[in-house]
């Protein structure tokens, strides 16, 4: 059965009808799809977006390709899941920075909608804390076999279950005095690299919710995302054995390097990621958008705190400082990095 059968489905920028209600019969359809993925990939970002891209019977490599550094928690730092970036990508690429009558971007709704539907789930958004300590990620099978039918039922609606009080009135402020400034964490990044990679409308759209450390939840900086998700569009390679993954996870179990190079295709980009992450936190402190600018963006005296102190002039140059050694991996191809 196609997805076409129970939603509209969508092409990049245009409006999706979302069915909230789907059929026991089309979630089983759906959890199987993303199984029946991560047997053959082995990691979440890649795994979810080829389920949604699947379900979709869309065939757009690139947007797999662009997730490849993600899993483990963006670069392997235990962050924001891969649960939760490929939807948001695939949210971008509906919405892109459509606004709302407040001036908000739909996007920020519908990722704030998503990431309540993950967290009720999942108990967090951290790859981190979904694992624990378990030397086998088994929880990533719960979360990507959940992940497309979350992202097929959510919405932008203007509600108290997205973003409602005092943190939308931030978040629009905030936005309103990035759009004034001509800077997106994401976006900025991407546009430095117009000579490096093809920056395309849909790549700016897939990445409009990379925004204020992820739809402005002060998590991960926009920006490293975004750096890293350009090399993933460089240099990626997507995994597609299931006996390769087989032996990635019999590996993991005996307590080996399931995570170097050459065990899964994936994971070349996730430990440049990695690397990447070090570097970073080495020249900014910290990986995280919170820690970095010292302001919750969900907060209307911390943003106007950020405005007056001129915070933004040191997220220009953390973009641009990210873009140029994004530049430098891919010109070098991840190699000796």
């Amino acid at each position: 059965m196609r997805i076409t059968e129970t939603t509209s489905h969508i092409r990049a920028g245009k409006h999706i009808s979302i069915n909230p209600d789907l059929s026991y019969r089309i979630k089983r359809m759906y959890r199987r799809r993303g199984f029946s993925n991560l047997l053959k990939m082995g990691h979440c970002a890649p795994a979810v977006m080829q389920t949604i891209l699947d379900l979709g019977n869309t065939k757009k490599e690139w947007l797999v390709r662009i997730t490849a550094g993600l899993p483990g928690g963006i670069g392997n730092t235990g962050f924001e899941c891969g649960g939760i970036t490929s939807p948001l990508i695939q949210l971008g690429l509906e919405h892109g920075l459509s606004a709302k009558n407040d001036g908000l971007p739909m996007v920020i709704y519908a990722g704030h909608d998503y990431v309540q539907r993950f967290r009720e789930c999942n108990n967090s958004l951290l790859c981190k804390e979904i694992l624990g300590d378990r030397r086998v990620p088994l929880p990533c099978i719960k979360v990507v076999r959940h992940a497309p039918e979350f992202y097929r039922q959510t919405g932008c609606k203007n509600d108290i279950r997205a973003i409602s009080g005092e943190a939308k009135e931030a978040f629009s402020l905030l936005y309103s005095h990035m759009c004034a400034n001509c800077f997106h964490c994401s976006h900025t990044v991407l546009k430095h690299l117009g000579e490096t990679i093809p920056v395309t409308q849909e790549l700016l759209d897939g990445t409009s919710g990379f925004i204020g450390g992820t739809v402005f939840k002060g998590l991960t900086c926009s920006a490293f995302t975004a750096g890293l998700m350009a090399i993933g569009l460089k240099l990626g390679e997507l995994e597609n054995s299931y006996l390769r993954v087989i032996r990635m996870l019999a590996t993991m179990i005996v307590g080996g390097n399931a995570l170097a190079d050459h065990m899964n295709k994936t994971n070349r980009l996730m430990n440049i990621g990695n690397r990447m992450s070090k570097w970073f936190t080495k020249e900014f402190g910290s990986t995280l958008c919170h820690e970095i600018t010292q302001c919750d963006f969900s907060s209307l005296g911390n943003v106007h705190r950020y405005i007056e102190k001129g915070s933004l002039n040191t997220c220009k140059i953390i973009a641009e400082k990210v873009a140029k050694q994004a530049e430098r991996i891919i010109v070098a191809e991840g190699v000796d990095f």
